[in-house]
């Protein structure tokens, strides 16, 4: 009676492991999937950080998208500064730059 009282509390904490490596690696896959690359600030309606570069020395480059206006700031660890207002016109992909070239 004794042994399978034992093997009774081995079972539970082999299952309790098992949930909690099935509940660990659920929960990775669903983090290494979502989408990092547009942060938003303040919901749907939000500000979205639509690209960061690093300057090195805790210093950025941020494009950060309001409603249909988009931002060029600069940011480091004491301060944020705006370079400059984003027009369409003035904003290129890495397509469209090198579709010019070609042309």
């Amino acid at each position: 009676m004794d042994q399978l009282g034992e093997f009774s509390q081995v079972f539970r904490v082999l299952g309790f492991l098992g949930v909690f490596a099935c509940l660990a690696y659920f929960l990775t896959k669903f983090l290494n999937n979502r989408d990092f690359s547009k942060n938003t600030v303040g919901g749907k309606n939000g500000i979205v950080l639509s690209s960061t570069r690093s300057l090195g020395n805790k210093q950025f480059l941020v494009v950060a998208e309001y409603e249909k206006q988009k931002f060029l700031l600069g940011v480091s660890s004491g301060s944020i500064k705006l370079l400059a207002e984003l027009s369409p016109s003035v904003v290129r992909t890495k397509d469209s730059s090198s579709n010019q070239k070609s042309a």
